[in-house]
């Protein structure tokens, strides 16, 4: 890009920062509310908000993408079953300790009143870590949260609070994976307990003026916490052990697709002496595959030579 083509790039990618900042949920946070969505997510975090310190700007880059995928997803369902769903209705969730009553807003993505079904959008790079851990606690939380809530609104009509599914719903922002992940699960009164006691320990940090537990792994907090500076900048934990299940699962998973990876090479070069010089199509599986060779020649460049080599090329037709 030019200087005015990389000025206008930069200007519109301010123009999203601003609009994701100011967003409803962006000024639920400067109100410095804490809602349905937060809870489980960083103790910390959630404390400084009550405490109504000022986050720095963080970039919402993807926050903006979310939030435009999840628009357009709600817009599809809406427009799929019509009356039968509801979009982001506002609901209040009363959670009540030994000592408190706590009443929590929130807006949950789609709503089945006569199905007794609530349904979470999350958007993520690929759905893999989505199908082998399922929701996070956050998640959890949150999607309990929102069925205790719009049953306490009347929203489920007869329904027994038993009865109501909770789940979400993950879609890859990147579009590799071009499917949907939806896990549900029953309503549980014992995911409210835990969600009403994990609220009770930061409201006692907060009131003895003592920090909250910092509960995201580091390298979470610096992408997404506008806290991070004045939080988690200079810990010392950046060398320790790494613990969370969400990372640790990511570790597997990366040490897989490494180990597929040398599989899937070895594999290639064992069957490519079968296949030198051969071009065509063929039917495997009921598969039609095209095959040919493409001969790359010989390059030379200032102190480097790189010899010429066969390239095979399959795809699928």
């Amino acid at each position: 890009m030019d200087d005015q083509e990389q000025a206008l790039a930069d200007d519109l990618y301010r123009a999203i920062q601003m609009y994701t900042t100011h967003d409803e949920r962006g000024m639920q946070a400067k109100r410095y509310r804490v809602g349905i969505s937060d809870l489980g997510y960083c103790s910390e975090r959630t404390r400084r908000m009550l405490a109504q310190e000022d986050p720095d700007d963080s970039d919402m880059y993807l926050a903006f993408i979310g939030t435009a995928l999840g628009d357009h997803f709600e817009k599809a369902v809406k427009k799929a079953y019509g009356s039968e769903v509801l979009i982001q209705p506002t609901c209040n969730l009363v959670l009540t300790s030994d000592t408190h009553t706590y009443e929590i807003p929130g807006h949950p993505d789609i709503v089945f009143p006569h199905k007794g079904m609530v349904l979470d959008g999350k958007t993520a790079r690929g759905l893999s870590l989505a199908e082998r851990n399922g929701a996070d606690r956050q998640k959890r939380y949150q999607r309990h949260g929102y069925a205790k809530g719009l049953w306490q609104d009347g929203v489920f009509g007869d329904i027994p609070l038993e009865e109501i599914l909770v789940g979400n719903v993950w879609m890859d922002r990147a579009g590799d994976d071009k499917r949907l992940h939806v896990e549900l699960e029953p309503f549980s009164e014992d995911v409210i307990f835990e969600a009403t006691e994990w609220l009770e320990e930061v409201i006692l940090a907060f009131t003895s003026g003592e920090p909250a537990r910092k509960e995201p792994p580091r390298e979470v907090c610096e992408k997404t916490c506008g806290f991070f500076s004045t939080c988690r900048a200079y810990d010392s934990d950046v060398q320790g052990l790494l613990t969370d299940e969400v990372v640790l699962s990511a570790i597997a998973q990366y040490q897989e697709g490494q180990d597929l990876a040398s599989v899937g090479r070895r594999l290639q070069e064992q069957a490519k002496a079968a296949l030198e010089e051969i071009d065509g199509y063929a039917i495997v599986d009921g598969q039609r595959y095209q095959l040919r060779h493409t001969h790359i020649n010989e390059t030379v460049i200032p102190e480097q030579r790189r010899r010429g080599y066969d390239k095979i090329s399959l795809k699928k037709v």
